[in-house]
């Protein structure tokens, strides 16, 4: 596989400073991994992390009440909540699993022109986080996911609960890893790939950007970009447009 096809651009991690500052945390999106980020910064909390939740961020939903919080409405809304200053710093975290939909919402928030909206890494305090880790800023890691060591994870990504990502891996940008995917030692995983529920990539294989892997597939060859491969091994069954 031509690796020109595969962008990864991980970014040092910021989630160990981001976790010791009590900026105020605005969830993009109030769907049900919205909620589960929710409870992940809940659960800081009760590790004696706590981060102020200032509210959810939906164009769907109807603004007011919502868990312990509110729903703020949606970008036009939020102009409104955040002053232009720069010390009032803002933290956000786009909450949505869908990748094309998250860097849509990523986007949305940088063209709010706000200096002091700032991505932030979430790390739940039940992940491992081995040595010579990076995560990229913008990133979600759930509960019991494992990350080994020499490991680079790009922004805005998702590595849901009990994935593991091994040795010398790279995780491109806006990848969700859903849970319980295996990333063995040496993967490359490019830009915005899909990776399905208890999928396994073996060991020095490298995936291209925007790539869809099916739950429960293991993956023993290098894959294009583009292309939705299932089974046992994996095979590709379908091309599709960048």
């Amino acid at each position: 596989m031509d690796m020109t096809e595969t962008s990864v651009e991980p970014v040092a991690s910021r989630w160990p400073d981001d976790h010791r500052m009590n900026y105020p945390i605005l969830i993009v999106g109030a769907g049900g991994h919205g909620l589960e980020v929710f409870s992940y910064i809940r659960a800081l909390a009760d590790h004696g992390q706590p981060q102020p939740i200032f509210g959810f961020v939906d164009e769907n939903k109807t603004a007011g009440c919502f868990e312990t919080t509110m729903i703020l409405g949606g970008f036009e809304a939020l102009a409104g909540y955040v002053p232009p200053r720069a010390d009032g710093i803002f933290y956000y975290i786009t909450a949505v699993g869908n990748n094309q939909a998250r860097m849509k919402l990523v986007k949305k928030m940088e063209t709010l022109s706000k200096r002091n909206l700032i991505p932030w890494t979430l790390c739940h305090p039940q992940a491992t986080i081995g040595l010579d880790v990076s995560i990229g800023e913008g990133s979600c890691v759930a509960p019991g996911c494992i990350i080994t060591t020499r490991v680079r994870i790009g922004k805005h990504c998702i590595l849901n609960v009990n994935a593991s990502v091994s040795h010398d891996a790279v995780v491109g940008d806006y990848v969700n890893l859903n849970p319980g995917a295996v990333v063995c030692g040496n993967v490359q995983i490019g830009k915005g790939c899909f990776i399905g529920a208890g999928a396994t990539i073996i060991d020095k294989v490298a995936i291209g950007d925007g790539t869809i892997i099916g739950a429960g597939a293991v993956v023993t060859n290098n894959l294009p970009a583009h292309v939705t491969a299932v089974g046992v091994p994996a095979c590709i069954i379908k091309r599709h447009t960048s």
